[in-house]
């Protein structure tokens, strides 16, 4: 019983601090401490530093390289672009596999394009970009590997890192839900073809759309990191 109190205790301040995190609230670069976050919570260190653990596993928090202190993980422009070359290598690799999948998968995508288009009806943002993740998941899931999932999962976790703070134009709900829409029903069809590209539309759109709309205060250039982009 005692395992389980600390194991949901753990849970929610991660929950807890996930939430402040992606919503902006503790912003990038923001130091985390394990005593500021037990008294806020009102929980114990030891459960604190397990969430902490938790937290940066995903990408959230980041170990400050000279101090050793955990803050908010800061995205570069750099980063944002290593994200969707890794979105691309394990997306287009689940649309590869969608051929040989088997059909409760692929009418797994179809429900979350029908949960798109629902949110889409109801003007609900938030739902509509659940959905739309779900989709993207569901795509790399066709590969059969759940290692490839919990990978894609995590660099999701840090895109929407990089999207807390990036001022852009409220989202055409219609023409992204027709473009799911499109996709889905080449991927019943088994056009894998016209599914990859497709698929490599949507992403070098999103792409260029986040680095143009970008906060400078989360999306910096590599130099603020003393680093250079790749090639």
């Amino acid at each position: 019983m005692i395992k389980v109190s600390r194991q949901t205790a753990a849970s929610l301040s991660e929950d807890a601090v996930r939430q402040q995190i992606l919503s902006g609230e503790l912003g990038p670069g923001t130091k985390v401490t394990e005593e500021a976050l037990a008294r806020d919570l009102s929980v114990s260190r030891a459960t604190v530093r397990q969430a902490l653990n938790t937290l940066t596993l995903e990408g959230l928090l980041t170990r400050h390289p000279r101090t050793r202190v955990l803050e908010v993980t800061r995205i570069s422009a750099a980063d944002v672009v290593d994200i969707y070359r890794a979105r691309r290598v394990l997306e287009l690799a689940g649309v590869e596999a969608s051929a040989t999948a088997d059909d409760d998968s692929r009418q797994l995508l179809r429900r979350h394009v029908e949960a798109m288009a629902v949110a889409a009806h109801d003007g609900d943002i938030l739902g509509f970009v659940l959905a739309d993740t779900q989709c993207h998941s569901q795509t790399v899931a066709f590969s059969g590997s759940q290692v490839l999932v919990d990978t894609h999962r995590q660099i999701m976790t840090r895109l929407r890192l990089a999207m807390t703070r990036a001022e852009s134009a409220e989202p055409n709900l219609a023409a992204e839900l027709q473009t799911h829409q499109d996709f889905c029903q080449l991927i019943l069809d088994g056009d894998v073809e016209g599914a990859r590209a497709n698929l490599t539309c949507r992403l070098d759109r999103a792409e260029q759309d986040l680095l143009a709309h970008a906060d400078a205060a989360t999306i910096e250039t590599a130099s603020d990191h003393g680093s250079t982009p790749p090639p």
